[in-house]
């Protein structure tokens, strides 16, 4: 009898274990998903949301990985999980004014081309 209550618990243990795991997986979403939304509020005519969504900003598979642009967003924002959506506007604003890697070219007029330099910027 005794074995038979200690495989049950063993059992409702795992299970719970298991269920609870799942529960926490499910629950995953993007750390800033706000930055996308914003980010096409604030260039409606752009189509580069539509075509690279987080590649505007995360040349890879890695979101840690940002490029030029994203460096220049992330020095206005003041913090690093920002989600105050003036502030992220700002930031979004000021780094259209920053130059690019492309020669003569802002990211702001990289932006109304369509166009974000690809790479990765400096670490």
């Amino acid at each position: 009898m005794r074995k038979t209550m200690n495989f049950k618990m063993a059992l409702l243990l795992g299970l719970a274990v298991a269920g609870f795991s799942m529960i926490c997986a499910s629950n995953n979403a993007e750390a800033r998903p706000n930055f996308k939304k914003i980010w096409a509020e604030t260039y409606p005519d752009s189509k580069m949301m539509v075509s690279k969504k987080c590649g505007v900003c995360h040349p890879g598979k890695n979101k840690k990985e940002k490029n030029a642009y994203a460096q220049a967003v992330g020095k206005g924002l003041g913090k690093r999980k920002q989600t105050d959506k003036e502030i992220i506007i700002k930031a979004l604003k000021a780094a259209e004014k920053m130059p690019s890697s492309v020669e003569g070219k802002t990211f702001g007029d990289l932006i109304k081309e369509d166009t974000i330099p690809p790479g990765k910027g400096k670490k």
